[in-house]
């Protein structure tokens, strides 16, 4: 593929710096983006300057990465699960994650949002920390899918993942009542008060299903949040101004397993795109219907009868974002040339020669302002800016 190095200086950048600023919302100076087009790059963020200056011993824990990430359109920017340590501030989270960090791609900075006023995580010894008395968060844990922004009111939801670990070793009783009783909750962070609402309402009151690789997405033309299990077998609504969840009957069977899949949004239909290796579905939460999309790649599972064999590393892949300049759906791979694009329009699969770099298999955001594909595992960050070929770029 023929790749042209380009220097885009975005002017919508500096109009919605503007408003920010007069809004109150501070946001990073509008800088000039340049990237080679069709090809990742690490993002260069010194993450050390990120952590809190006021936790002297503080040190990131990123864990195994079963944690996704939100985009906040307010800020354009990217909000990455995590973990921040501290034995003098009580931190311990694990390989859980119990922090919300802020990624700035206009200029690769960075910063904590919050640290859930916790101890304990993975290895147990779960404890409640001074600040949870007038400042209730939500445990440490894995997320998985089940994390979403809304921009009406600048939020983030939160609910169910892992976190049954806690309650081990030296875990406190009081600790261990709290955990028991975050199966029946809902969390709201508000990034203008800074603080967490408990919403004593969760599908676990209407239908157990496993904690692990749940989803969660916001619907905007239905006013709610929208839920499915890792089955695709459980589908529940959340109305945003009720603030109750409701189940709802599916109109056909999910074509694939959800366990480890993860998602994004097509705003210009109103489709849940949901991705898992080579196979992607969309959800239409208006008529509760999936529907099946074509592979990218034609692979198959190893034979189980040959010890030697490995599996393709596309099978586990997660990474999927609808860039909507381009109205297709980008999926990552364990390299930057495994990188394919869905067009929807006509419904076919374009390979993008994204370059040699190895890439995680990691969570994926796309920034209209910027036009650019952010994709994050923990605190590696990646970019990408995606033209068609039809644009020029060739094959």
């Amino acid at each position: 593929m023929i790749r042209f190095g380009i220097t885009c200086i975005l002017a919508a950048c500096a109009l919605v710096l503007a408003a920010r600023t007069a809004a109150g919302e501070s946001a990073a100076p509008a800088t000039p983006v340049e990237l080679a087009l069709n090809t990742w790059v690490k993002a260069a963020i010194d993450w050390k300057a990120a952590l809190p200056p006021e936790v002297k011993d503080a040190s990131w824990t990123t864990g195994d990465g079963y944690s996704d990430s939100v985009w906040r359109s307010k800020t354009g920017t990217v909000i990455v699960r995590t973990g921040v340590n501290s034995r003098s501030a009580g931190y311990s989270p694990g390989y859980y994650t119990n922090t919300s960090a802020e990624w700035d791609p206009r200029t690769d900075t960075a910063k904590v949002v919050d640290i859930a006023a916790w101890g304990g995580g993975s290895g147990g010894g779960g404890r409640l920390l001074e600040a949870y008395k007038d400042h209730p968060t939500p445990t440490p844990r894995h997320t998985y899918d089940g994390i979403c922004y809304v921009p009406e009111e600048d939020s983030l939801y939160m609910l169910l993942g892992a976190n049954w670990k806690i309650q081990f070793g030296n875990a406190t009783e009081e600790a261990k009542a709290e955990l028991a009783k975050d199966g029946g909750r809902t969390w709201k962070y508000s990034f203008e008060t800074k603080r967490w609402t408990c919403i004593e309402d969760n599908v676990w009151k209407l239908a157990k299903c496993s904690p692990y690789e749940n989803h969660m997405t916001h619907w905007a033309a239905g006013g709610k949040l929208i839920f499915l299990n890792d089955g695709g077998s459980l589908y529940a609504e959340f109305d945003l101004k009720e603030r109750k969840w409701a189940q709802a009957k599916l109109a056909n069977k999910c074509p694939m397993s959800l366990y480890n899949a993860r998602s994004t949004w097509d705003t210009k239909r109103s489709l849940w795109v949901l991705r898992l290796g080579p196979n992607l579905c969309t959800f239409d939460p208006a008529k509760r219907e999936f529907t099946a999309l074509p592979k990218p790649w034609d692979i198959a599972p190893p034979d189980k009868n040959d010890k030697t064999a490995k599996a393709d590393p596309r099978l586990a892949g997660k990474g999927v974002c609808y860039v909507s300049k381009h109205d297709a759906y980008l999926v990552a791979g364990p390299t930057g040339d495994d990188t394919m694009v869905y067009r929807a329009a006509d419904g076919s699969w374009e390979s993008v020669k994204g370059g040699a770099i190895a890439l995680p298999n990691g969570y994926c955001q796309y920034s209209p302002e910027l036009d650019l594909v952010l994709m994050n595992m923990q605190l590696d960050c990646f970019k990408l800016r995606y033209v068609p070929a039809a644009a020029g770029q060739g094959k």
